[in-house]
């Protein structure tokens, strides 16, 4: 990302002079991740501060271990799980992953800010925070995430300022000159950053590069706390439901969940024998970038090849590229973009076939409302095999997915299309405009993510049916009304053989009624041969009693003839 990279040569400039120190456990620890984003990966370390140590040049400041022994210099982390899930230690003892999962800390002060655009008057905020003396432009950060927004702008009279949507009206452009300000109170944390050549105002995106150890929150929780009034104070009239401390700022798992809401559960656990609070999501899900529970996706696009029917190449404060649709810069400057309505759509190749569930697509920076609402409506397409080269119109030639929403967002915050039938295997998603826009050469995005379907998602799209997730050479397909696995040879088109799966599914449809019948016919006709049994066997009891009476009675004449022939 060029504004990225403006930014990292900057600020490393200014504070390539501060002595890296030993690492705090118990401060800098975050959280438990399944999904990092690395700049460097060392294969082996023996503790923390190893790997803190290994990552001590790079200009972001994370670090994040699995396994007991790898060490990885991130920039981007995600998808939260519980810090018992991060249950190998290294070497040493200290908390270092699991077999999936990464234990995450701040292993430096930040000397970079992920600037997202340079535009050219304050943005109007929805929120606003009274920032302490101490503070630092992370603090910003950390506060605006907190409390779920997408953006923060430059601090100003000592207030750090959060909106989720930004303007319309305003030219954006790409942060070229940013300098860092050092804080007065702490020379080696950042308290600014600004544009050194005009005096445009900077914005700032928080999802993708900050996080902190949520058992503690940036704000007072306090009873009296006037309507969007946000600062640290001391809390005379007691605390919020569900906070605790003399300034409310520790979740108390003991009441209202510890302010967790009602999809997470309050945990307290222990970390490196230090002792923290923390916001769970259920089992087998993770804690998303926007604070809400989801199954554990990866993005299949991200990095894969991605296409337009035509290149647009116009020179301006944009940059243009095919691969810019997937290589993970969410910043409305760096776009795919077409440049003629010839057949016009965006591509990318998933390499291998996935019942896709949904996208998530990120707009084009707009100075004028038109300009994003180019993509209102845009409509997402699937195929198994898609002609690169054609100039032909593919509306009718493809499957589909889904439309995007009727008035398309602006920059920074994604745009969710879920599929119609999660039964569709698709190597191709492809991106096209509405009809009624079809025409206009102007179909562009930032980026494109795509992820698979999973019988989670409104049950597989399955209505009453039950799904099943079935898995056939490492090829996993959503399958309605299968109460057995089948085992298919998949070969020619998969989609024609979904199509038969479908049929010999249905077949099953009352498996265990049958079953059920089955079992109590066995029962009732092994009731009957046990009751037959010991019928015969009690005859055959009578019988022999009837036998041995019969010859006691023969005996007992015998004796009696015997005895008066005696007489005789």
């Amino acid at each position: 990302m060029s504004s990225i990279t403006c930014l990292i040569i900057f600020v490393t400039i200014n504070l390539s002079s501060v002595a890296h120190t030993a690492i705090d456990l118990k401060e800098s620890y975050i959280g438990c991740y399944r999904n990092i984003s690395s700049t460097k990966i060392v294969a082996i370390v023996g503790s923390v501060g190893e790997c803190s140590l290994e990552c001590k040049d790079e200009s972001n400041n994370m670090i994040a271990l699995k396994y007991g022994e790898e060490c990885n210099c991130i920039e981007r982390l995600d998808s939260a799980v519980a810090s018992s899930l991060c249950d190998v230690p290294c070497d040493n003892g200290d908390a270092c992953g699991g077999s999936d999962s990464y234990s995450v800390y701040k292993s430096k002060p930040r000397v970079m800010h992920d600037a997202y655009a340079s535009i050219e008057s304050r943005e109007m905020t929805s929120i606003e925070m009274n920032l302490p003396d101490g503070y630092t432009l992370e603090t910003c950060a950390y506060f605006c995430l907190e409390t779920n927004h997408t953006f923060f702008q430059q601090i100003m009279n000592q207030k750090c300022e959060c909106f989720q949507h930004h303007s319309m009206y305003k030219r954006g452009f790409i942060p070229k000159f940013v300098s860092c300000q050092k804080c007065s109170h702490i020379e080696t944390q950042i308290c600014d950053c600004f544009n050194n050549v005009t005096d445009e105002t900077l914005i700032f995106a928080t999802r993708f590069q900050y996080d902190f150890q949520r058992g503690m929150s940036t704000y007072s929780h306090c009873n009296n706390r006037k309507y969007k009034i946000y600062e640290i104070t001391k809390c005379s009239d007691g605390c919020e439901y569900g906070w605790k401390g003399d300034w409310c700022r520790e979740r108390n798992c003991k009441v209202g969940n510890g302010g967790c809401g009602s999809e997470m559960s309050c945990t307290q656990l222990t970390v490196n024998k230090y002792k923290y609070v923390e916001c769970v999501c259920p089992l087998d899900t993770v804690r998303n970038k926007w604070n809400k529970c989801e199954v554990m996706r990866t993005n299949l696009a991200l990095n894969k090849p991605s296409y337009c029917s035509s290149k647009y190449s116009h020179h301006d404060d944009f940059k243009y590229d095919p691969s810019y649709l997937t290589d993970g810069m969410y910043d409305g400057h760096h776009l795919s973009h077409i440049d003629f309505d010839e057949s016009a759509w965006l591509a990318v190749d998933l390499f291998h076939s996935y019942p896709v569930g949904f996208v998530r697509a990120y707009n084009r920076w707009g100075s004028e409302p038109f300009v994003v609402q180019r993509m209102d409506k845009f409509a997402v397409r699937l195929n198994e095999t898609f002609d690169l080269t054609s100039i032909a119109d593919i509306r009718n030639q493809t499957n589909f997915c889904g439309y995007g929403p009727e008035r398309a967002l602006g920059c920074g915050n994604p745009m969710v299309v879920i599929c119609e039938d999660f039964r569709l295997l698709s190597r191709f998603v492809i991106i096209q405009q509405s009809d009624d826009k079809f025409g206009n050469s102007t179909t562009a995005l930032a980026e494109l993510e795509v992820y698979e379907a999973g019988c989670d998602l409104f049950n597989g799209r399955c209505e009453n049916e039950i799904c099943k997730e079935v898995t056939e050479r490492n090829r996993k397909t959503i399958c309605c009304g299968c109460l057995v696995t089948t085992t298919l040879t998949i070969v020619g088109n998969p989609n024609e053989t979904f199509r038969k799966n479908e049929v010999i599914s249905t077949s099953y449809d009352y498996f265990w009624y049958f079953l059920a019948g089955s079992l109590v016919l066995v029962f009732l006709t092994t009731l009957m041969i046990e009751l037959v049994i010991r019928k015969k066997m009690i005859n055959a009891g009578k019988d022999d009693q009837k036998t041995e009476e019969n010859d006691e009675k023969r005996e007992e004449h015998e004796d009696v003839q015997s005895d008066a022939g005696s007489l005789d």
